[in-house]
């Protein structure tokens, strides 16, 4: 087309132009879209990184029950979340706990640096920073930590420290109220943390704590478990559990190892033919009646071993109780007790033994003692025959004089041998004694041996208190009066001149079913190397100037054994001296315990 005059360019030029600009509008547009597009879509493949880790954590936290990977596991997926390049679980330790004497925080875990990063630092210090979380505030966050009035306060970053600019903590605390540790995340880059990551981490923190709440209950049980097994087997026990009506139902791998029993075979009651047939049928009857009871069991019976050989078994079994106070299972432990019985059984042969050694002895020692009883009665009548014979020789008086110092010694040693046969065959009687066990009012029982020996006490110028409160035991009679009328004896034979007598009886604590009973006196004391000495037969301690054939104390100590007790002796010299008794509330073979509290029933 010609356009000699040029009127077509100047439009040509400006479409031209208006096209550029709305070309390149059209693709500024575009890319600002296709920017914005692509900001988006990281935010959304970051925003879905983190659900993917809210997710694995949500699954992860609840599945993993050990404390130290649990602890682990928390901090790299809070670090993951945040953004953060380091991460780090503080532990808080409350006073009184590990032999802490204050609440101290020391870092458990970490990611994103090497643990002596933080450890060479020491403790965390309550600076205005840290305070917040440690009182379990809140949220802390700083775009630039370095900047912050709270920071800084003690010196500032420490040489060496990691590069932090960015900064997030938020404390975890338990659904009771127990601040258990705190989250802290740096960055060296300021402003990393935003209201996002402040939101996230505390729901994350909520549970956090949740997971290390169970982990710790878990290992709680744990622990009380595994130290209930090595209870069981520091006493040679083997534990089983019978259901609420007394059935041995389930895995029974104690039972199964000491008989060689299957599960098929001990269900129910086949437990029972694994007993001696003599102790069987005993055996049910007295487990049947402590379940209709619900009471604990103890018995003893022998238990036919994968070996075929019986061993004798001590059982002790208790109801473990529901809330609402019915039985949930039974618990029971056998422990063997072979050794033991095969001991006492040799201990009681050989104690027969010497109680009939003992009488035997006694016995033939009084027949050659009538005999030295009669020529010391015929030396006696023939004394006036020597001096008639005599006469008035020059040596009549001293001679004279000499047979009677003899005749007097010879009387003296019979009656001291008389006195030690009658406590030989004492013991030999009480050895073969029977105890027949009753209730007894200790307070009125050794109150009336106080009574009994009152004239006693009067005479030297002695008072002797009981205690009101003594408390009742379960034995035989006749044994606890001799224990306490011996030792009271004691206490009034040998006080000290220089001061009026005190002697008291009173009960002492003592955990178990036990009762201890102290009596005391202000006498003569009894020296140390003599402490042990006194229970020893024949064996008197300090100045013989009393009455005795050193069996008193002997004696006491056999029957105070014979009871399933002990006798310990305190003394100081010129001060006076304790002996304690500590005796069972009630014989073995008699204790069972009815029960209805929750929980496993307790004696």
């Amino acid at each position: 087309m010609h356009d000699p005059a040029g009127r077509l360019w100047h439009p040509l030029v400006v479409g031209g132009c208006a096209l550029t600009l709305v070309l390149a509008g059209a693709a500024f547009t575009q890319a600002r879209a296709k920017s914005r597009s692509e900001e988006a879509r990281l935010a959304l493949q970051e925003e879905t990184e983190r659900l993917e880790h809210l997710n694995r954590v949500s699954a992860a936290l609840p599945a993993e029950h050990d404390l130290g990977r649990l602890v682990q596991t928390i901090i790299d997926h809070a670090t993951a979340l945040t953004g953060a390049a380091y991460g780090a679980f503080f532990e808080r330790v409350p006073a009184g706990r590990e032999g802490e004497a204050e609440e101290v925080w020391r870092l458990y875990s970490l990611t994103g640096a090497p643990r002596e990063a933080f450890t060479r630092f020491g403790l965390p210090r309550p600076t205005g920073l840290f305070t917040p979380t440690f009182r379990a505030e809140g949220v802390v966050r700083c775009d630039d930590v370095t900047a912050d009035s709270r920071y800084g306060t003690h010196g500032g970053m420490p040489k060496g420290h990691l590069p932090v600019r960015s900064y997030l903590a938020v404390p975890v605390v338990s659904g009771s109220g127990e601040t258990l540790g705190a989250l802290l995340f740096g960055h060296p880059e300021p402003a990393r943390f935003g209201p996002r990551e402040e939101r996230l981490i505390l729901g994350f923190a909520g549970q956090a704590a949740v997971a290390l709440d169970n982990a710790r209950l878990l290992t709680t049980v744990r622990h009380k478990r595994d130290r209930f097994r090595a209870a069981v087997q520091a006493v040679r026990g083997v534990l089983w559990t019978n259901d609420a009506a007394g059935r041995m139902t389930g895995e029974q791998p104690g039972w199964s190892a000491i008989t060689g029993q299957s599960r098929a075979e001990y269900e129910g009651y086949g437990w029972a033919d694994a007993v001696h047939p003599d102790d069987a049928q005993a055996t049910i009857a007295a487990w049947n009646a402590a379940v209709a009871e619900r009471r604990t069991f103890v018995f003893e019976h022998r238990v036919r071993n994968r070996d075929g050989a019986y061993r004798h078994y001590a059982i002790r079994a208790v109801p473990v109780l529901e809330p609402d106070g019915s039985i949930r299972e039974w618990v029971g432990v056998h422990t063997d007790i072979t050794e033991q019985r095969e001991a006492e059984a040799e201990l009681r042969e050989s104690n027969e033994e010497i109680q009939r050694y003992a009488y035997i002895v006694s016995h033939d020692l009084r027949a050659p003692l009538v005999n030295v009883m009669g020529f010391t009665s015929e030396l006696e009548a023939l004394q006036e025959d020597v001096r008639a014979a005599m006469g008035d020789h020059p040596k009549a008086g001293p001679i004279d004089a000499d047979i009677s110092e003899a005749l007097g010694f010879i009387k003296a040693a019979i009656v001291k041998m008389e006195g030690l046969i009658a406590a030989i065959l004492k013991l030999s009687r009480e050895g073969r004694r029977t105890f027949r066990p009753e209730p007894l009012d200790m307070t009125a029982l050794v109150q009336g041996l106080a009574d009994a020996q009152r004239h006693q006490a009067d005479a030297v110028g002695a008072t002797v208190s009981v205690a009101p409160d003594l408390p009742p035991i379960m034995a035989d009679r006749l044994a606890v009066e001799q224990i306490f009328a011996n030792l009271l004896d004691n206490a009034l034979k040998y006080l000290s001149s220089d001061r009026p007598g005190r002697i008291t009886v009173a009960a002492l604590p003592v955990s178990g079913r036990r009762a201890r009973f102290a009596v005391s006196d202000n006498g003569r004391g009894i020296a140390p190397q003599d402490h042990a000495r006194v229970f020893e037969l024949f064996r008197r301690a300090g100045v013989q100037d009393r009455p005795g054939e050193g069996i008193g104390l002997a004696h006491v100590k056999a029957l105070v054994r014979s009871l399933g007790g002990r006798i310990e002796v305190a003394s100081r010299l010129g001060e006076g001296t304790t002996f304690t008794v500590t005796l069972p509330l009630e014989p073995a073979a008699e204790r069972a315990v009815p029960d209805a509290a929750p929980g496993i029933a307790a004696e």
